[in-house]
């Protein structure tokens, strides 16, 4: 019977998984993906953390709890410090491995290779740690990768295919995690896609698009996530039609208290409707059903009647006197 490695389908899954997917298959391994985030795999990560614990990290202990009982024998948990030079992830990545060793959980052996390229750890040491439980052949474990690498980066091209046919184009920015866990976000990107709208995230702009726009930016950004969301946003708001911008952050997500800010004010200076939701286990459908549908509605409303003095973000702009 064969090895099963299982993938937490959380945090870091939702960027790369085409890639360690890829990876272990072309060494031979089998790969074990936990279902799709539902109420029971929240519930028991919810058990599993204290209550300050963003909803993220919830999420992936219940989707490591699920791994465990399926009976997987090893599990995937690097500890992601960086992934690109001058910029880090953010801290919740990098103490998941303790975070796990630390829970109630009873788990299998853990594979956590420290992936840090602020310090430029050699990609040959966090493969060989990656492929240690079942080959030591670096020419097997090297094309594997050769080949992982190519999953990931025609996956990376095949999202930013879009060819917009909608009145209404919504950016919606956050972490990769919130933004495509349908669950988490209540099937945000589906209900927008029911209103009518053409729906962008910031993988459907090309990596190097966002690095430029970024250095329009007048401070250094040194974590990775809102490196990406300012570039994206940047570049939104570039672009001609009738648009909007949804950020969607976790409550208590430190990063995003300050990246979120940043990227608000500029669109406010721009006068682009946005709307900040902010996600926790408590947060209703209803109530984000009712922002959305206005949000949405207030858009075309000002376009329809002309009324720019109606911001859709809830600054006054100025005076409320209609166009002759």
């Amino acid at each position: 019977m064969s090895l099963k490695v299982g993938l937490p389908r959380a945090l870091f899954y939702h960027t790369y998984y085409p890639l360690w997917q890829a990876f272990y298959a072309a060494l031979g391994v089998e790969t074990v993906v936990s279902p799709e985030t539902n109420k029971g795999i929240l519930n028991k990560g919810i058990k599993c953390v204290v209550d300050e614990t963003c909803l993220p990290v919830k999420v992936f202990f219940g989707h490591v709890a699920e791994l465990c009982e399926a009976g997987a024998d090893y599990l995937f948990v690097p500890r992601l410090v960086s992934v690109e030079k001058k910029a880090y992830i953010c801290p919740k990545f990098m103490g998941l491995p303790d975070m796990l060793k630390a829970s109630r959980i009873q788990q299998p052996p853990l594979i956590a290779p420290v992936i840090n390229f602020v310090k430029v750890t050699p990609l040959q040491k966090i493969l060989d740690e990656c492929a240690a439980p079942f080959t030591r052949n670096r020419v097997k474990i090297n094309r594997a990768w050769q080949k992982a690498w190519q999953e990931q980066k025609q996956h990376e091209e095949n999202l930013r295919k879009i060819t917009p046919h909608h009145d209404l184009t919504i950016l919606l920015l956050g972490h990769d995690y919130n933004v495509y866990d349908r669950y988490i976000n209540m099937d945000l990107i589906k209900k927008l896609q029911q209103l009518g709208c053409q729906v962008m995230t910031a993988a459907h702009i090309a990596r190097e698009e966002r690095d430029r726009q970024i250095e329009k930016f007048p401070r250094s950004v040194f974590w990775t996530y809102g490196r990406n969301l300012i570039g994206a946003a940047y570049h939104f708001m570039e672009q001609p039609g009738l648009k909007g911008v949804i950020i969607l952050s976790s409550f208590g997500c430190g990063i995003d208290s300050f990246i979120d800010n940043f990227i608000i004010r500029r669109l406010t200076e721009q006068k682009i409707p946005h709307l900040n939701v902010v996600l926790d286990e408590h947060t209703g459908e209803g109530g984000l059903n009712t922002r959305l549908e206005a949000f949405v509605d207030i858009i075309r409303w000002r376009r329809d009647y002309h009324q720019g003095y109606v911001s859709p973000h809830g600054q006054y702009l100025g005076s409320a006197e209609r166009n002759a």
